[in-house]
């Protein structure tokens, strides 16, 4: 795993990239098998998203996001009667401390304005901070960033914190889309410890998973941020 140095609230997002590997997460971190229970939720969900495919996303209109932490268009219930818009995910924060990484709150809205439900995002962001402690400077063995490029792209790190967060988050959704195809399953994950997972087993692929701490800060994220 990449070092684990601190750094400041980060400002939002945008830029590009080219093409990533992970690196395993680092031997010295001890391998935590998941819980038989969020292993029969993957199956499930695995089961549910099996002919599901996913094109390359671009950001939704707010009136049309259909994921729980944002509000959408009202919809017309079986009576005929409208119902209530979703809760607008409201999440702040640096992070930095416990389990909770940092920039977690950048990280979860960010992904969340791309197509991610909240749960998605939070789990997303337990596994950044497993590789990386959510710090976009975190460098390594060979690799670095929030979820532990290697070889690290050129451009990734510069010591500018705030372009840094928001080259590689952007760089996050196009890693994302190389496994497009269980991208349906993660937004279908009914709690941020299951998403963890199934980022970890389906995106990550860390060669020694330390599943309890992508579960516990992805659970820990999803508290901060009053996701459910």
């Amino acid at each position: 795993m990449a070092s684990q140095a601190q750094s400041q609230q980060l400002n939002p997002i945008a830029s590009s990239l080219a093409a990533y590997h992970l690196r395993p997460v680092s031997p010295a971190v001890a391998l935590v098998e998941a819980t038989s229970s969020a292993r029969a939720s993957i199956a499930q969900l695995a089961r549910s998203a099996k002919a599901s495919t996913k094109a390359r996303r671009k950001p939704a209109a707010a009136a049309d996001r259909a994921h729980s932490g944002h509000a959408a268009k009202p919809a017309a219930s079986a009576t005929g009667k409208t119902a209530p818009a979703a809760a607008a995910l409201t999440c702040s924060g640096t992070g930095g401390t416990g389990m909770l990484p940092y920039n977690y709150a950048t990280i979860v809205s960010f992904l969340a304005a791309h197509g991610y439900t909240d749960l998605a995002a939070a789990g997303i962001a337990g596994n950044m901070y497993q590789e990386s402690d959510g710090n976009p400077e975190s460098v390594g063995s060979g690799g670095g960033g929030l979820i532990g490029w290697t070889p690290l792209p050129s451009g990734f790190v510069t010591g500018n914190v705030a372009a840094d967060l928001q080259t590689q988050l952007e760089a996050v959704l196009t890693f994302n889309d190389g496994w497009s195809q269980y991208i349906p399953m993660l937004n279908a994950a009914t709690s941020a410890t299951d998403a963890a997972y199934i980022y970890m087993t389906y995106f990550e692929r860390p060669g020694l998973p330390a599943a309890a701490n992508r579960e516990g800060a992805a659970a820990a994220v999803a508290q901060a941020c009053g996701i459910s």
